[in-house]
């Protein structure tokens, strides 16, 4: 399970989370070709993604050793991205067919999703080719060794307190630029922010007496809302570049699609403001608060500081 379990040490967790999810994403890296087998890609970077959101909340305690291994998984993952990608602008397709059914002509949506979907099967075949997969794969075996003895310089809540703080200031600061300078890097940015903050929030939910389940949620829907919005992105691209449909199909599909990116991105602003309500030192305060309250009503931790006064 992605959590910082009770009695259990910070560096300790972190290197089980680490090694578990590395070997997670490893397992998912056998084959491209199909729908199933591209779907297993999307979950491996997905595990990849929760590593370094683990490393970088702990950054300030790892020392330099994150830097490389950051490298490391960012290499991988935008190895993957292209894989991951194709399938994912195929279920905005679907999304969108639901939302304009009686806006475009019959089959139309039909026929971009099957266009796509043999743009997603090129994708798998160059990867084959040149070796995507196994190359993505050892790049991670190496991480997972040379993480396997990581070590931490702060313990407890101060190992991760600067790390979570750093996290709330890039989500608050990447959400008003985007909202600023609505361009497509700054949208997929603040997706990564959010991301990394979602992820964070279910690692400390275990030590948090299960108290974060709101930021959780608001958090998950953002990165929803985000990453249908870089799909769109993509699609729109994909319309621009390729001769998918007839001129005037595409030409009303992109305007379906414009209204869809418009709505997405004021969604995305108004769930943005709710979980980046507080800024980032009372956000960590109010953590700090669940963690102390959930470390002194656990039984176990009673019975240490009862031992240890006693001693």
């Amino acid at each position: 399970m992605y959590r910082l379990k009770p009695r259990h040490s910070i560096a300790s967790e972190v290197r089980h989370i680490v090694d578990k999810q590395l070997g997670l994403a490893v397992r998912k890296l056998r084959a491209t070709g199909d729908e199933r087998s591209d779907d297993a890609v999307h979950e491996a970077r997905r595990h990849v993604k929760k590593v370094r959101a683990v490393l970088r909340l702990v950054q300030p305690a790892l020392g330099d050793i994150y830097y490389t291994a950051n490298r490391r998984m960012r290499a991988a993952t935008r190895m993957l991205a292209p894989i991951a990608d194709g399938r994912s602008v195929v279920d905005t397709v679907a999304n969108l067919q639901r939302r304009c059914s009686t806006r475009l002509p019959r089959g139309t949506l039909a026929s971009i999703r099957s266009v796509l979907l043999e743009c997603a099967a090129r994708i798998d075949r160059r990867a084959e080719i040149d070796r995507v997969l196994p190359r993505a794969a050892g790049i991670l075996r190496i991480g997972r060794s040379r993480l396997a003895s990581l070590t931490l310089n702060a313990r407890g809540f101060q190992a991760i307190a600067p790390g979570l703080e750093k996290s709330v200031r890039r989500a608050r600061k990447a959400m008003k630029r985007a909202i600023a300078h609505p361009t497509a890097d700054a949208y997929h940015t603040w997706r990564r922010r959010a991301k990394d903050l979602w992820f964070q929030m279910r690692l400390l939910e275990g030590r948090c007496n299960d108290s974060l389940l709101a930021d959780q949620r608001g958090l998950e829907a953002l990165d929803g809302c985000l990453g249908e919005l870089h799909n769109v992105v993509v699609l729109e691209r994909v319309l621009m570049k390729e001769a998918l449909i007839a001129r005037g199909d595409a030409a009303r599909c992109l305007r379906l699609t414009h209204r869809y990116r418009a709505y997405l991105r004021r969604r995305a602003a108004t769930l943005g403001r709710l979980v980046c309500r507080e800024k980032p030192r009372q956000f960590v305060r109010r953590i700090r608060r669940e963690w102390d309250s959930a470390k002194a009503a656990d039984p176990a931790a009673k019975r240490r500081a009862r031992w240890l006064r006693a001693a």
